[in-house]
């Protein structure tokens, strides 16, 4: 019966001896998961890690004594770390997924900013270049209007200028024709009817060949009358 207390006596000591390590080996594990979490994380543990060193840091006397209650004590505080633990740690995965989104999402608002930016400056250099474009148009407009009305001139001036011109010519040929003296007249024979008599049965372009002929200018829009007295 001794022999029976005494191996209970032993397996729950080995129990308490087994809880004690493994309280140990948690707040080892604790430390290190601490390290790599931020701070604020990292402090939430700091009461689960010092409830595990101390199940952990119990004498042999109490072992003895109480090694059911010690292993239980172990064992709670194991559990309590561990679910700390694994909550800070998925609290900073948690954050640092956030982090990354915001920062994802930030990237995308000021890359969606930006091409509204090239967008608008796009949009903005086509307004400018239409305004220019009507204002190139509507110069374009005034010079071929101006050019049409160059030319028109240009197309009336020669005819008048000519009219002008042979309208002078007459005149000057005229002034300059000599003028014949009375003796000179009545001395010569009358051979005015017979020459008019000639020019009348021409036709108006051989009128102008003799004109042309006897040097005269100013006839090509003479009629055949005019044509006649300037040659008779």
């Amino acid at each position: 019966m001794a022999n029976k207390s005494t191996t209970k006596t032993d397996k729950a000591e080995r129990a308490a001896r087994a809880a004690i390590d493994e309280a140990a080996t948690a707040v080892s594990r604790a430390k290190k998961a601490a390290k790599a979490l931020p701070s604020k994380q990292a402090r939430s543990l700091d009461d689960y890690i010092d409830d595990a060193r101390s199940a952990a840091d119990v004498s042999k006397k109490k072992v003895k004594r109480k090694p059911k209650k010690v292993a239980k004590t172990a064992e709670r505080a194991v559990r309590r770390l561990e679910r700390a633990v694994a909550k800070a740690v998925a609290a900073a995965e948690r954050k640092a997924r956030l982090r990354a989104e915001a920062r994802r999402a930030a990237a995308e608002a000021e890359k969606a900013q930006q091409d509204a930016a090239a967008r608008a400056a796009e949009a903005k250099a086509l307004r400018k270049a239409a305004r220019r474009a009507e204002k190139e148009a509507a110069r374009a407009e005034l010079d071929a209007a101006a050019a049409d009305e160059s030319l028109a001139a240009e197309l009336t001036a020669p005819a008048a200028a000519d009219e002008v011109a042979e309208e002078d010519d007459a005149i000057v040929t005229a002034a300059d024709a000599p003028e014949a003296s009375p003796a000179a007249a009545s001395d010569a024979p009358d051979t005015s009817a017979a020459a008019d008599a000639d020019l009348t049965e021409l036709t108006v372009a051989q009128l102008r060949a003799r004109a042309r002929d006897a040097g005269h200018t100013g006839y090509s829009r003479l009629t055949k009358a005019q044509l006649i007295d300037l040659l008779s």
